[in-house]
């Protein structure tokens, strides 16, 4: 049975070209959306089949330094994905609710434009520092290496993100545990 998640939005939809690009292409990492309008609202429908939200994965248990690290790959990855297709980097929703977990990938799910839906990196981060596993030292230092680092002004993402995998390459002798949770 196919299992969607729906977001409204207060605008008349339009089908715009960043619409058009994720559902002919189906880029790797991206949710399949699909678009329509109804009472001069958005409705933008995702699929979600076989999926976990991260906000659902970590009720469960807390995040180790290999998730972390798994997490910041493929989101790096994510981000020239999008930039390839020529779409709006900041039309990745960075809310856990948003973020989806499926055989070992993280897969984001992108909107139109700018939404209360989104999150910021910044809000991701506090997020990660709650559920971090504080028996992992490894993991703590860097879920507060990505905070910190959110907190200036003008950041780079990609600065960052580079930076705190530098940091666990570095430290190869360091536990990278993975931890993964059934759905």
């Amino acid at each position: 049975m196919e299992r969607k998640i729906t977001i409204e939005e207060e605008e008349l939809y339009q089908e715009d070209y960043q619409i058009r690009m994720l559902k002919i292409n189906h880029p790797e990492g991206l949710l399949e959306i699909g678009g329509r309008g109804m009472n001069g609202k958005s409705y933008y429908d995702y699929n979600v089949s076989g999926k976990i939200s991260v906000k659902a994965m970590y009720e469960r248990g807390k995040i180790g330094n290999g998730d972390i690290k798994e997490f910041l790959v493929q989101f790096r990855s994510i981000l020239r994905t999008v930039e390839k297709y020529l779409l709006n980097i900041h039309c990745i929703l960075l809310d856990p609710e948003y973020i989806f977990y499926e055989e070992d990938h993280f897969i984001f799910a992108i909107i139109r434009r700018p939404s209360r839906y989104m999150g910021s990196f910044h809000e991701l981060t506090e997020y990660l520092v709650r559920q971090a596993d504080y028996q992992d030292p490894e993991c703590v230092r860097i879920v507060f290496l990505l905070h910190k680092g959110t907190m200036e002004e003008n950041y780079s993402l990609d600065k960052i993100i580079s930076e705190c995998l530098r940091n666990l390459e570095e430290e190869p002798d360091r536990n990278c545990e993975r931890r993964r949770w059934k759905k």
